[in-house]
């Protein structure tokens, strides 16, 4: 599992590394969106739906040709355009996913880093961008130090984990409450005008130019 997702025992390590080697800035942010895109291939390909206990039938890339791989001789000889997997030679022989045509995953192999999107793709940035907007500005409307100001710690003086998570569920139920009843006040009701006008949204950068570390900057 490489950054939560089941691929070929066999990729290429710069693949594997791209994004330590990003924040590492051993490589750009070009070059790191190339290497995301380099792995797909690489990646176990689903060959039935998840069971209902949340087993799934996953085939090697070679066997669906993705890729090409010397363990798997029908899938040699396919063309240029497939990757060619060169294995590393082991004294206790292939992995079983390399040894047969598809292995079962249980749900609880790898369940703590698994996730639903390829990392790093275009649909793994659009989910994950919009999310990340929603948290961080949410975090900054409760913060509002003319309203619940939930980052004043002298908003709530009182001791102990459990007492200051209470104090918090309330100011961030005020901060949901402030948020709705802002909305609320944009709306036409009854035929009269509303009471808040409606903010403009600003620009926004395109999402599929994102990084972990900031954005690719604009080509042409």
């Amino acid at each position: 599992m490489v950054e939560g997702t089941w691929y070929c025992p066999s990729q290429p390590q710069p693949l594997i590394d791209s994004t330590k080697d990003l924040y590492a800035e051993r490589i750009d942010r070009e070059t790191w969106t190339r290497r995301i895109e380099a792995r797909k291939p690489y990646r176990l390909m689903p060959k039935e739906n998840e069971d209902i206990d949340g087993y799934q039938r996953v085939m090697c890339p070679a066997v669906a040709g993705k890729v090409q791989c010397p363990l798997k001789p029908s899938s040699l000889g396919r063309g240029i355009h497939l990757p060619l997997v060169d294995p590393e030679p082991s004294p206790t022989g292939p992995v079983t996913v390399c040894r047969q045509r598809s292995v079962t995953i249980a749900p609880t192999a790898g369940a703590k880093h698994w996730q639903a999107l390829e990392y790093g793709d275009e649909e793994w940035q659009k989910v994950y961008f919009r999310l990340r907007n929603s948290v961080e500005g949410y975090n900054g409307y409760a913060k509002n130090p003319l309203a619940e100001a939930i980052e004043a710690s002298g908003s709530r003086r009182i001791r102990g984990i459990a007492a200051q998570t209470i104090l918090l569920v309330f100011q961030l139920a005020h901060a949901n409450r402030r948020k709705i009843k802002n909305w609320v006040e944009t709306l036409a009701l009854n035929g009269e005008r509303p009471r808040r006008r409606t903010h403009h949204r600003r620009r926004t950068k395109p999402l599929g130019n994102w990084t972990p570390t900031g954005y690719l900057a604009p080509t042409g």
